[in-house]
């Protein structure tokens, strides 16, 4: 019974590169792991594209190219699975099979992770459904009482804001649809900034004038938080003042004089 060498038997294993999310190999490396020259696979492979047709060629043999051990840069293909598949049936024998063998574990074992990777978790999933469910239907509601208000507004030019949050206890809530008017803006803060220089909107003198006026504001507010909390901390860092040498009394037994009154006087202190 002939037995095939595995892939441990063999030393070697396939090098795979993930490319726009698909394994892949090249020619040069295709050529070193089956002994090949890498001429005699570019061979093959121009062999192929001439039959091929160019929906299938293109995604699944890329030229590219590669540097050899002499720095010389030289074209090459990149190959996806079954770009390699069509190549691989032109290599026979005992040990070009056990080759395939090789390539075809590497194959099944990244696009195994790779699906490992992307499978949606369960729970996220279920979520991601009810939210939509939740939010097609506030959608829906929101559109048909903009239509039968009987307003004389053009409803087919109304704008819709669509949000999603979350309760106190991390839970997500039922998802909000409003109707933005048409002095609304939606935009980051940066996005306001540049919409008003650029002049994409044209808000009135007034308008600007209350706008600069609340930044303003807010900046001097900000300015004199900073300059109490910078005062409070030059004053905690502070050394604190040594207490000042207090004169120690002198005894009414002692004249104005230092010397020592006469026996049964006193000096008057007064308080």
């Amino acid at each position: 019974m002939e037995t095939i060498m595995s892939q441990s038997a063999l030393g070697c294993v396939p090098a795979l590169t993930i490319v726009d999310g698909q394994p892949t190999t090249t020619s040069n490396e295709v050529a070193q792991h089956f002994g090949k020259q890498h001429k005699h696979v570019l061979d093959k492979i121009a062999a192929l594209l001439a039959d091929l047709p160019s929906e299938f060629a293109g995604p699944n043999f890329r030229l590219s190219e590669f540097t050899d051990s002499t720095g010389r840069t030289l074209p090459a293909y990149r190959i996806t699975r079954d770009g390699f598949t069509l190549l691989a049936m032109g290599f026979t024998g005992k040990k070009a099979l056990a080759f395939k063998l090789a390539y075809i574990d590497a194959f099944n074992r990244m696009e195994a992770e790779l699906q490992k990777q992307h499978a949606p978790d369960a729970q996220r999933l279920q979520l991601a459904q009810t939210l939509a469910s939740q939010a097609g239907a506030q959608v829906m509601q929101t559109v048909l009482d903009a239509v039968l208000s009987g307003n004389t507004a053009d409803w087919r030019r109304a704008r819709y804001l669509l949000s999603f949050g979350y309760d106190q206890s991390g839970q997500p809530s039922l998802p909000l649809t409003k109707a933005v008017t048409d002095g609304q803006i939606i935009a980051s803060l940066p996005e306001l900034t540049q919409h008003i220089a650029k002049g994409d909107i044209m808000p009135s003198d007034t308008q600007l004038a209350a706008l600069a006026s609340a930044c303003t504001q807010r900046l001097s507010e900000r300015a004199q938080i900073r300059e109490r909390r910078a005062t409070t901390a030059v004053a905690a860092s502070a050394p604190t003042a040594a207490p000042a040498n207090v004169a120690a009394p002198v005894s009414p037994r002692i004249g104005h004089d230092g010397k020592p009154l006469p026996p049964g006087t006193f000096r008057a202190v007064f308080v």
